[in-house]
């Protein structure tokens, strides 16, 4: 892919979108992982200094992530503020019947998303989002959370070409080295969770994508199982809520 090419599409998407909402700049969820960095590169490209950036870990959170997206705001030069949701997160655990590990990671990434918005309030910024499309295609996010946002710049770019445009901007290798995880919960693995690596989920959503039959007969049929299964009963966390029209029944 001509990396070049997508950073410039890319900065000027940015720029944009800020323009035409009459915002100030873009507020980040920063979480200390490779999308959200490049992410922040992006933006400082685009708008400079018109970037806020939210580091909101809660007491599982990973302590290598908060400290990495300390550093890359330091190396930016990214305003930013460090908000831990522990407190508000054991109130809402307080009202929740018997909340386990993946209710905790969606009411942690719901929490987030609230205090995204509301800085975005407080600075006329734009809460920009940071979810990749292999992500998107699966649903592998949390509706009204981390799926939440007024517009995405890479949610179009497969995780493996995530990769390879951070490594044509040249971040910092320790992103592009971390295993990707959410960080929902203390040892928590996108991989893991998915079943196969992210090499082998992307060939398979692009097979799908581009109804490739032949590569589709080469790849694991349980990824390729997964992938629909998945694509398929996470389809609506892609789309607004859809409105029912009367008009047709009057």
């Amino acid at each position: 892919m001509d990396y070049e090419k997508i950073l410039e599409i890319t900065c000027n998407f940015i720029k944009q979108k800020v323009k035409d909402a009459r915002a100030e700049g873009v507020v980040l969820g920063l979480s200390g992982g490779i999308d959200s960095a490049l992410v922040a590169h992006l933006c400082k490209k685009a708008l400079k200094d018109k970037i806020f950036a939210l580091l909101m870990p809660s007491s599982s959170s990973n302590k290598d992530n908060l400290k990495d997206a300390l550093e890359l705001c330091e190396e930016l030069k990214i305003a930013y503020k460090i908000l831990s949701i522990q407190e508000i997160l054991t109130s809402f655990l307080e009202r929740c019947e018997q909340a386990d590990k993946i209710r905790i990671g969606n009411l942690s990434a719901r929490i987030r998303m609230a205090l995204l918005y509301d800085f975005s309030m407080l600075k006329n910024f734009l809460v920009i989002g940071t979810s990749n499309k292999s992500e998107l295609l699966l649903g592998y996010g949390t509706i009204y959370g981390d799926l939440a946002c007024a517009f995405n710049p890479i949610g179009d770019l497969y995780k493996s070409e995530i990769y390879e445009f951070a490594r044509f901007l040249k971040l910092n290798e320790k992103f592009i080295q971390k295993s990707p995880s959410a960080d929902l919960w203390e040892g928590q693995s996108d991989e893991s969770d998915l079943g196969f690596s992210y090499d082998a989920i992307d060939k398979g959503l692009q097979a799908l994508e581009k109804n490739d039959k032949e590569e589709l007969l080469k790849l694991d049929k349980k990824l390729i199982q997964m992938l629909k299964e998945r694509s398929l009963k996470n389809a609506f966390k892609r789309k607004m809520p859809e409105i029912l029209s009367l008009k047709n029944f009057q």
